[in-house]
């Protein structure tokens, strides 16, 4: 009876091996690009109720985007592992701890994060809880999905062919763990110590179960939990 060669190898013709997904570029990069290509649109937050809307529009237009991609992440990104979602949030506390000591200690530059507390710009009222929903949706669905296509699904892998989708997911070479850290320090400034150790982490997670979802689950329970905390404390920057 013939045995079927290993998910990772190439088949016997040596042709390479599409790792996926379809529409590669599509998927992993597009979306990102789309999220960050309207950050602009938060200057809006001079304005009376500026961030808020900008911040919807963005969530929205990404979700469009990653709806006209879903059909082909749903088959690349496989059946989730059980334990990821708690390692992510277990990470919560490593991540808060040490980005809180780089803001004391002074490290954390020009680029942190906005901070914005929608109870004191907005009140109590309706309209901060509906803010906070299209946050968490962001927080929670949106970033996760978009960063994690691009940074595992796309980058680490571009960095070792050009033809990314035939190098099989959750291969961590040198060359991607040092692309991880710096694309960790680089999007993550203020909490650069914390981002480079979870980036890092999360990329043993790929290399473990070789499961897109479960970077994606781990990267969704930390936001989970980051948003918690400081919807509990009051830490607005670290949002």
């Amino acid at each position: 009876m013939p045995v079927a060669p290993p998910h990772d190898a190439a088949p016997a013709s040596g042709a390479p091996v599409n790792h996926g997904p379809e529409r590669p570029w599509l998927v992993c990069v597009v979306p990102l690009v789309v999220f960050l290509g309207t950050g602009p649109l938060e200057t809006l937050v001079g304005v009376p109720g500026g961030y808020p809307v900008a911040y919807g529009v963005r969530i929205v237009v990404t979700c469009l985007v990653l709806a006209w991609c879903w059909p082909a992440i749903r088959a690349w990104v496989g059946r989730p592992s059980w334990w990821p979602p708690l390692v992510g949030l277990g990470l919560v506390i490593p991540w808060v701890v040490l980005a809180a000591w780089q803001r004391d200690a002074g490290w954390a530059g020009s680029g942190g994060r906005a901070g914005y507390d929608p109870f004191t710009a907005l009140g109590t009222g309706p309209a901060a809880w509906a803010f906070l929903l299209v946050r968490a949706l962001g927080l929670v669905v949106v970033v996760p999905i978009a960063e994690e296509l691009f940074l595992r699904g796309f980058l680490l892998r571009y960095v070792e062919r050009e033809r990314f989708w035939e190098v099989p997911f959750g291969l961590v070479t040198p060359v991607a763990a040092a692309t991880c850290a710096g694309y960790a320090a680089l999007t993550h400034p203020a909490e650069a110590v914390a981002a480079v150790g979870w980036f890092a982490l999360v990329s043993g997670i790929a290399a473990a179960t070789r499961r897109p979802i479960d970077c994606i689950l781990c990267h969704a329970a930390t936001n989970l939990a980051l948003g918690a905390y400081a919807l509990s404390s009051g830490a607005w920057w670290l949002l």
